[in-house]
Parts: structure tokens; C-alpha cells; sequence
């Protein structure tokens, strides 16, 4: 409509108002049924290609946010005791953006019908044969009929609410060079809410000491939320440097902060971690829960895989089964070897708070974060240990329009997480569990070529496989002789043998 400028949005906060992968949008983007503009879609594309979405112009909206925004500083706050709770802040919010909905949408049908009068007005100028009555007589007939049978669009007030509350509840976040966001709800700080998104933020200890997670403002406000003793110059602070553990974001913000983009960028660390509690979900595999001290947290990207050393043992590869996202807490599932101390000792005489030395991270097995295709992962017994946190990881990316999980065990070994597979399954749309089963009469080759049949047009998935050694080859064979190119898949052994 003509006098409307138009609006720009984040395509993170386009997925989240459309209710789609930000994968989707970026595969719409390299279609072309979608355009950009400096990082951000073009509002009558989403309409366009969501129609169902009702996205209106929110000059209005804007202008509402803006003062409120401006007030923030001069709002006389009174006592906490007066505060009403985040309950009843929240409904309010939320009938003020339907009711602002309801205002926009009155504001629209009456636009239209102006635009509609003026061509109306065009198209009987011209009748020059008929009197000014006659005319006025078929303007007015004309005019009653449009008023009466002008009817309410479909209601998008949910729509316009829940943009105006995402504004309000969940500040986001854009980080350069890289372009990655994210959202921050709560009262985490940038850097709890990156890890938390799934980014690998630069940082060292996390408590305010060490100055690494230092990153630029260059647009938005942000709030410190917590004392930290590195000190920044004046120099740094006049051009806006803040530390992402200490502060959080009040607006909207984007940050020039350092960011891991590979395996190369993550530094080979040496920690001290304790052990929480092991389990034995059977005679196969060890689950290991440790802690990291809180001012020495472990960076590492989801798939890669630790050297692990107990007292007076030789040093043990073991792959991480947990999130980046949870840095403190780590997990490791380890194939219980015959005649193996590390298995032998994790089983029998490892307590809790027992020290073990960890060096790394090591290794490739890693997401690529730029693909929008969907994902397959196939693990053979205790490979899903690295699967399951790099399934975590593409969780908290949100950008692959489908995950699948295919998790063979062989004679002898179990689905030891099973419920927590199939618990995925039930809670999201997009993902996808099957186990399976290799057995005497039906090998891992048939197995696979089950896996296979069940995938439509496979030459257009990503594969993460991460099985014992010796299958690997079986199932790279399998693989790429059915279409799946090298560029696309990434093979992982299961790390269960002594370091060099």
C-alpha cells in the first residue's frame, strides 16, 4: 500500500514469528523467493511466502516501541514491594500488543477503503454526461455498499502481540563479522545466552576475571548485571567494550565479539575436572558425569573428543557426549574394553570428586553450521555418545529443517538412552528416532541399506556416522555409492583406545 515504508526483520526473529527453521528461510533466501537486505528479510517477502502469517505494517508498533524504549531511563521505578509480578507485567504486555493489533487493523480497513474512494472518484470523473446528483447519488450508493461489505481481515493480533512480546521478553543479539544471533530471555548475560543459542563465543573463565570474552558494542543498550575484577582501559570503554559474562542486553544489540568458526579456532586446554556419579546403564558402556571448576570451563565444539587421565593410568581418548551450551557439566559414554584399567577402574574404584586430568579438545567431528540441510545421524552402540552432542548442538542452532537419528547396537549392546531418544521424537516436529537392531542375519550392510530406503532423496542430507572402527569403511562404501557426496559426510571412529 502506497505511504507504507518497508520493514526489515531479523531472520531469527522471522523463524520464531512464522514457526519455521531458520534453515527453511535461508533455503527460501538462496531460491530467491526471499530477499535481503544488509542481513535481514524484507517483511512483504515473508507475506508473500507465508501468507497465512498476516504480516501487516508496524510503523505504529515501532513508534510505541520507541518511546518505550526512550522512557526506560526516566521512569521513576517505585519499591519493590509495589512491583507487580512477572505473571501480571507479562499478561499486560500482551493485552496491550492485541489491543494495538485491533487498532492497526481498524487503521488498515479504513486505508483501504480511502485508496479504494479515490479510484472510485478517478473512474466517475470522466461521466460528464450525468449531473452532479446523478453522480453524487452513485458515490453515495457506492460507497454505503463498500462500507457494509468491507470485512475484517483474518485476525493476525496474536501475530503483532507476540512480536511486541518478543521485543519485551527476549532481547537478540547479532554478533559480527560472523552474522550468528541470538535470543537472551531471562536475566542470563550475552555470553550464558550465545553459549546457551549454540554459538562459540570466546571466553576463559566466565566469572569477570580474565577479560577474554571481551566484545564492542556497536548498536543497542546493554546492562551490567554482575562485578567482574578485569578492568578495561578508558580507551576501551569510550569505544564501547564490554565483557558478555558481566552484562546483558536491554535492546536489541549487535556485538563485534570474537567467535570459534572451526576446530582451529578452539585452544588445547589442560583442567582438572571432578567426577559427579557413573552409570552403568549395562555391561558395555560407562556413563561419566564430571564437573569442571567454575572459573576454568572447558571450550570445545559439540563432536570433538578429550584426553582423559586417571592417577597412575595411561592417558584415555574419549569423545564428549554433552553440549558446548553446558560447559561446566561434561559427559562421556565409554566402551567398557576387556582387559582395558581406564573401563576396569571407571567401574569399580572411581568415586565421587575423584580428580581426572583432561587435555584437548581434539578432532573434526564437528556441525557444519552454514549447512540448512537436514541432518542424519548414525551411531552403532556407544557412538551415540559424540552424536548425542552434536544433536544437543543442532537443537540449540535451530537451523536444520529435520534431524534423524538411526542408532544400530550389535549382539550384545543396547539403546542405554533410549527413552531419552524417543522422549526427542515425542517433543519436537522436526526430529525423528529409529533403533535398530545388527544381528547374525542381518548385518550392518543390511541394516543400512534399511536406513537408506527409508530417506528421500539422500544426496541432499548431511551425514554424521560415528561407529567402531572397522565399520566405518562399510558404511562410507554404502553412502556414497548411494549419492551422498564426500562433502557431505563426516566420519568419526569411537574413541576407545589409550593416547600416543
Amino acid at each position: 500500500m502506497e505511504g507504507i515504508m518497508p520493514r526489515l526483520i531479523t531472520l531469527s526473529r522471522a523463524a520464531r514469528l512464522v514457526g519455521v527453521k531458520r534453515g527453511a528461510l535461508q533455503t527460501k533466501i538462496q531460491q530467491g523467493e526471499l530477499r535481503t537486505f544488509e542481513g535481514e528479510l524484507l517483511l512483504a517477502d515473508l507475506l508473500q511466502v507465508y501468507p497465512q502469517t498476516q504480516v501487516e505494517d508496524t510503523t505504529m508498533l515501532e513508534r510505541v516501541e520507541h518511546i518505550m524504549e526512550q522512557a526506560v531511563n526516566k521512569i521513576v521505578r517505585p519499591a519493590n514491594d509495589d512491583l507487580p509480578d512477572s505473571d501480571t507485567l507479562a499478561a499486560r504486555i500482551l493485552a496491550l500488543g492485541q489491543e494495538l493489533a485491533q487498532a492497526r487493523q481498524e487503521a488498515r480497513r479504513y486505508n483501504d477503503l480511502v485508496t479504494d474512494l479515490k479510484q472510485k472518484l478517478d473512474e466517475l470523473g470522466p461521466e460528464a454526461e450525468k449531473t452532479q446528483e446523478q453522480t453524487f447519488s452513485k458515490l453515495k450508493d457506492w460507497f454505503t455498499l463498500a462500507l457494509a461489505s468491507t470485512e475484517t481481515p483474518a485476525d493476525d493480533s496474536d501475530f503483532i502481540a507476540k512480536e511486541a512480546f518478543l521485543r519485551v521478553m527476549a532481547a537478540q543479539v547479532r554478533i559480527l563479522p560472523s552474522g550468528h544471533e541470538f535470543f537472551i530471555e531471562g536475566s542470563d548475560s550475552i555470553l550464558e545466552a550465545g553459549l546457551r543459542g549454540g554459538l562459540a563465543l570466546g571466553y576463559g573463565c566466565s566469572n569477570g576475571n580474565c577479560g577474554k570474552c571481551k566484545a564492542k558494542v556497536v548498536s543497542g543498550q546493554v546492562k551490567k548485571i554482575s562485578r567482574h575484577d578485569y578492568a578495561l582501559s578508558e580507551t576501551e570503554k569510550g569505544l564501547g567494550y564490554i565483557l558478555t559474562c558481566a552484562n546483558t542486553a536491554v535492546t536489541d544489540v549487535v556485538l563485534e565479539a570474537e567467535e570459534a568458526l572451526g576446530s582451529h579456532d578452539i585452544p588445547q586446554q589442560e583442567i582438572d575436572i571432578r567426577v559427579k556419579k557413573t552409570e552403568c546403564p549395562n555391561d558395555r558402556v560407562i556413563i561419566l558425569h564430571a564437573k569442571t571448576p567454575r572459573t576454568s570451563r572447558l571450550r570445545f565444539l559439540a563432536g570433538q573428543y578429550l584426553s582423559l587421565e586417571l592417577a597412575g593410568l595411561p592417558a584415555q581418548y574419549c569423545s564428549l557426549a554433552s553440549c558446548p551450551c553446558d560447559d561446566m557439566n561434561l559427559q562421556f559414554h565409554i566402551s567398557v574394553t576387556t582387559g582395558s584399567p581406564f573401563s576396569e577402574q571407571l567401574a569399580g574404584s572411581v568415586k565421587a570428586n575423584t580428580v581426572i586430568s583432561i587435555k584437548g579438545p581434539k578432532g573434526a567431528f564437528t556441525l557444519n553450521e552454514d549447512s540448512p540441510r537436514s541432518i542424519v545421524f548414525i551411531a552403532i552402540n556407544a557412538g551415540f555418545g559424540p552424536v548425542k552432542s552434536l544433536i544437543e548442538h543442532a537443537m540449540a542452532l535451530d537451523i536444520a529443517e529435520n534431524l534423524y537419528l538411526y542408532w544400530m547396537t550389535t549382539p550384545g549392546n543396547s539403546h542405554y538412552l533410549g527413552n531419552l531418544c524417543r522422549a526427542w521424537d515425542d517433543a519436537l516436529d522436526n526430529f525423528r528416532y529409529r533403533p535398530l537392531e545388527v544381528t547374525d542375519r542381518k548385518p550392518v550392510a543390511d541394516v543400512l541399506a534399511e536406513i537408506i530406503a527409508d530417506l528421500d532423496a539422500i544426496e541432499e542430507l548431511d551425514f554424521y556416522v560415528c561407529t567402531p572402527g572397522p565399520i566405518l569403511e562399510t558404511v562410507e562404501t554404502a553412502l556414497t555409492n548411494n549419492g551422498v557426496s564426500a562433502s557431505r559426510l563426516q566420519l568419526e571412529p569411537v574413541r576407545e583406545s589409550q593416547t600416543g
